[in-house]
């Protein structure tokens, strides 16, 4: 337990009080910091080592300087047979500096790197994953430092091997061993239980390739499976993955045939009115889309239910989404035209084309707010990729430039604009290229797949990098200028790719992790969670703790990087309202991290990290222009004095970021309690047992009050979702006040 990150990331005095018990998870690789609540269920324990190490000799220094901090990595060699590479630093004083480096340790978690005897002489103790050595490398080093004629020492590779959940490599060293000692034939069932994990190994990845809406590829697995290599559990586990895979294929087609028969029974013009969406829901109609349809499988062949009644179920629940409940046919028939007239709207950059819809709209009987608000989210993206921003090789990737902004975005495999996919909206490096982040988050792309074999696509993310700062900028500098080019290239990919707008991750390396770290705490209302990778914050940053309290936080830095965030920002995050964590890589600087890459996809893929609910009550905190909209509330012009010029901030006089509060308490009263500014705009939608906008609303600031009514117009509405591009949460009316 440590009791405070104030004078750094050390360890607590012995007998300490814990007021703000912050634990700290050394795992050899790493170590982890975060608030006590982050803890399951017990508080954790030291258990040691949980495997053996396999330990190599190096030549290391008897002595050497301690490094204590660590200059960028220019550049890394590949391991030799022994386990040595070279690595190069930039020096103090702006030259390289060679160190080698020799593998002393290693297992299934890590890999410790110890200085080799040279100059500089240095002790240094330096921590990789693992999952960073190709088996390749690892097999040859192992070759080469293993008494190949001891039989233990062979074992003790198979079980490196085993540990690490490389069941091919298992078996390849077990069956090498088991030729060089024929004698051992206690070894033999082992090559069957190591068959068994391997298939187990690729039954996951079927699985999780299914949780991503690749069906193709995870059909692909499960046919192709070694059936007969397996034991008879493991052939009825396939058998039941693909019936799982299957089944919503048939029940979809069901479906279709059975709705089908009951419009054929429809008078002619009623028939005509749902040609197109019946073929439209014929072909988009899978897994992804299948609960659309649960009212209609459920009540579909009720015979005491009118059948158009039913048809209407599925009509509207394609259009409306799960649970519409909607029976009137002559609605539903109607809100196919309301759909199209409101997809129409989002895309056209014609205002008077726009207008006209509103007015075309107001005619339709399923045109009520209720009705448009629950369409939105399932609309497919309402803006075609432009013209020759499509990737000439890589599928799925494309490129958008315009005056304003610009970005790279790579779509998962088999990506279907029917579903909703999470986001991660990656920030470069200064002087780095865009792309780098896609290959980085999806993986680089390999010519003889035809794709992207990274975590990103694996785990059907789409990756959106826009370009953040001006050609040749060094140093992220806080403005709202560099805020904007993020901001408009994520909403111009909302537009362009079927992006679930409660799902998105802001994330950035160095320069771009710092970046990250303050555009999430500036708009705590846009994001699931934020991924800062040897970001180094300052400036705005340490005035926005209220802000950190929405938005989950997780910050990856090197144990010897100078510049890594202080422990008086991060301490102020080790609190129980809180959801942050801390991971500090042993013996590394400043550097991206690959190692961190898997952890970072089950840190997004959590149930809870998710953008969170339009609060009750805001209390949070600004200072700098265009840091003025929270959720319901936008400010206007900041009172002077409050906002700070980020160019000039060491010029400041005066620092201290204004307080923003204000509530929605009972009886749909809403209050505007403090901000700095003199006007205020508050944008509404229903929020459940909050607000309810069937009701008059009362708004208090100060001691003046204004009552207002939702007049059902839509024009708001629309236009909103225009502009924000967030079609999950559509704003149905504003007001300013005074």
């Amino acid at each position: 337990k440590i009791a405070t990150l104030k004078d750094g990331f050390g360890a607590a005095s012995a007998g300490e009080t814990h007021l703000r018990p912050i634990w700290l998870i050394d795992d050899g690789l790493r170590r982890i910091y975060l608030h006590g609540k982050g803890m399951v269920a017990v508080d954790p324990v030291d258990v040691g080592e949980m495997e053996r190490n396999l330990e190599f000799w190096q030549p290391k220094p008897l002595g050497g300087k301690i490094v204590g901090g660590l200059g960028t990595i220019q550049g890394v060699s590949p391991f030799n047979d022994y386990g040595r590479r070279i690595l190069t630093v930039g020096g103090p004083d702006g030259g390289q500096v060679r160190i080698i480096q020799g593998i002393a340790e290693v297992n299934s978690r890590y890999a410790k790197l110890v200085a080799l005897k040279g100059k500089p002489s240095l002790n240094w103790d330096m921590r990789i994953s693992t999952r960073t050595l190709d088996s390749s490398t690892l097999a040859r080093i192992f070759n080469k430092r293993t008494d190949q004629s001891d039989l233990n020492a062979r074992l003790e590779v198979v079980r490196f091997f085993i540990a690490a959940e490389r069941y091919r490599e298992a078996k390849q060293a077990l069956q090498a061993t088991i030729d060089d000692f024929p004698e051992e034939v206690d070894l033999l069932p082992q090559l069957a239980a190591l068959t068994k994990r391997q298939a187990e190994q690729l039954l996951d990845e079927a699985n999780d390739r299914a949780e991503a809406g690749q069906y193709q590829l995870a059909n692909g697995i499960l046919q192709g499976f070694p059936l007969q290599a397996v034991s008879r559990i493991t052939k009825i586990q396939v058998e039941d993955a693909l019936r799982e895979l299957n089944e919503p294929v048939k029940k979809a087609a069901d479906l279709m045939q059975k709705l089908r028969e009951q419009v054929s029974k429809l008078p002619a013009n009623q028939q005509t009115s749902l040609t197109a969406i019946l073929d439209e829901m014929d072909a988009g109609l899978s897994s992804d889309t299948l609960p659309r349809l649960s009212d209609y499988e459920r009540l579909g062949e009720v015979d005491n239910i009118p059948i158009d009644n039913r048809i209407a179920l599925a009509v509207a629940g394609w259009l409306l989404g799960a649970g519409s409940g909607e029976q009137n046919l002559s609605i539903a028939i109607s809100l196919i035209k309301v759909r199209d007239l409101v997809a129409e709207y989002l895309s056209t950059a014609d205002a008077a084309r726009r207008k006209a819809i509103l007015g075309e709209l107001s005619n339709l009987e399923g045109s009520e707010a209720e009705y448009v608000d629950r369409i939105l989210p399932l609309l497919t993206p309402v803006l075609p990729w432009p013209e020759d921003s499509r990737h000439p090789q890589i599928a799925g990737m494309f490129t958008v430039s315009t005056d304003s902004f610009q970005y790279v975005i790579q779509l998962p495999p088999e990506y279907n604009p029917l579903r909703q996919y999470p986001c991660v909206v990656a920030l470069h490096e200064s002087q780095s290229p865009v792309e780098n982040q896609l290959d980085w988050w999806s993986g680089g792309y390999r010519e003889q797949l035809e794709g992207r074999m990274g975590y990103g696509s694996r785990s059907g993310f789409i990756v959106v990098a826009p370009v953040w700062s001006r050609s040749g900028q060094r140093a992220y500098e806080y403005t709202p200028q560099e805020h904007q080019r993020v901001l408009a290239a994520t909403r111009d990919a909302m537009r362009r790719a079927s992006i679930d707008s409660d799902r998105i991750f802001i994330a950035g390396h160095g320069e771009g992790g710092t970046a990250a770290w303050d555009m999430a705490l500036a708009h705590p209302d846009l994001w699931a969670g934020m991924i800062s990778i040897s970001g180094t914050p300052t400036k705005t940053v340490p005035h926005y703790e209220p802000n950190s309290r929405h938005v989950p936080l997780y910050m990856v830095m090197g144990e010897l990087d100078g510049a890594k965030a202080g422990g008086a920002i991060i301490n102020d995050y080790m609190t129980f309202n809180h959801d942050a964590m801390v991971v500090m890589y042993r013996g590394r600087g400043r550097e991206y991290f690959y190692d961190e890459l898997p952890r970072l996809f089950e840190w997004m893929t959590v149930n809870s990290h998710k953008r969170r609910k339009m609060p009750r009550e805001i209390e949070v905190a600004t200072i700098r222009k265009g840091d003025q909209f929270f959720w319901w509330l936008e400010l206007g012009d900041l009172k002077p004095g409050v906002p700070v010029d980020p160019l000039l901030w060491d010029q400041a006089e005066r620092i201290r970021a204004g307080k923003v509060s204000a509530a929605i308490g009972a009886d749909n009263q809403i209050r505007v309690q403090r901000g700095p500014a003199d006007r205020f705009r508050l944008l509404l939608r229903p929020m459940p047992g909050v607000l309810d906008l069937n009701q008059e609303v009362v708004i208090r600031e100060g001691t003046r009050s204004k009552r207002v009514q939702f007049d059902g117009s839509l024009e708001f509405m629309l236009e909103d979702v225009r502009q924000r591009a967030d079609r999950k949460r559509a704003f149905w009316m504003t007001e300013v006040i005074p």
